[in-house]
């Protein structure tokens, strides 16, 4: 039995490998909209799916008890903290983990954009700018830029959920201020966005193609406003795939 951290794209991708290689396995995703997606992928195939987040004793529990061959973490980049515990558990479980690696920004597409190394760091550099910005990291971390930043100086773009749309209002965000909508965004529409509300940049991170990553410093650059860019977190020096060949290795390693 495998293990998937899921919650992504790649994570379905991979969990559709492992079922077409009758491969028993059991996918996780953190929130319930991961799970119907991911359920599309593990209905009628004979796997678990578990939503929720996992923690450090029932990650431990529930490798001991489905008697889990190995881990394979398709977290997104900046999940550092269930990346961390899923490679230390697999260390200490003594049983193969594999990082899918999502590419990232070059340096060279990293120039010219404010480089942040976290929340904090981001929120104390838009604090420091001058105009309204378009944040695009989500709304796990709202409260991090709204302690610092006033309200009044960001147009947030999140996921069209309840929960969502409840927590940017509890903390001071009026109708007029939020984009409701799922992405990834075109370069079109992050332009539009850009310009329709008069900003002077935006606050994103490096999600790789699939998070539309390029689409928003170009965007912003041809219409010579700024980016501030939260750089990727540290991740543990294991093993990692970035395309089906090499997560194919990994499958033979274990079988």
């Amino acid at each position: 039995m495998m293990l998937i951290l899921s919650g992504t794209t790649e994570g379905r991708m991979l969990a559709a490998e492992l079922a077409e290689r009758d491969i028993p396995y059991i996918a996780t995703t953190v929130t319930e909209y991961g799970g119907e997606l991911l359920l599309k992928t593990v209905e009628g195939t004979g796997a678990e799916l578990k939503v929720g987040a996992l923690q450090k004793t029932s990650l431990k529990q529930l490798i001991e008890e489905k008697k889990i061959r190995g881990i394979i973490d398709a977290t997104h980049p900046y999940a550092s903290k269930i990346t961390w515990m899923a490679y230390r558990q697999a260390k200490a479980s003594k049983i193969p983990y594999l990082r899918w690696n999502r590419p990232g920004l070059s340096e060279e597409e990293k120039d010219g954009c404010i480089a942040a190394a976290n929340y904090e760091e981001a929120a104390k550099e838009l604090a420091a700018q001058p105009g309204a910005w378009l944040m695009t990291t989500g709304s796990n971390h709202l409260d991090v830029f709204c302690r610092r930043v006033p309200v009044h100086r960001m147009v947030v773009r999140v996921m069209p959920f309840p929960e969502v749309l409840s927590k940017c209002f509890q903390l001071g965000f009026n109708p007029k201020q939020i984009i409701a909508q799922q992405g990834p965004f075109s370069y079109a529409m992050n332009k539009l966005h850009l310009s329709e509300y008069n900003l002077a940049g935006i606050v994103t991170k490096d999600s790789g193609d699939i998070g539309g990553v390029r689409e928003k410093i170009k965007a912003a650059a041809d219409l010579r406003l700024k980016t501030i860019l939260i750089q990727r977190p540290v991740e543990p020096e294991s093993l990692k795939a970035e395309n089906l060949e090499q997560f194919r290795e990994f499958l033979l390693l274990i079988q």
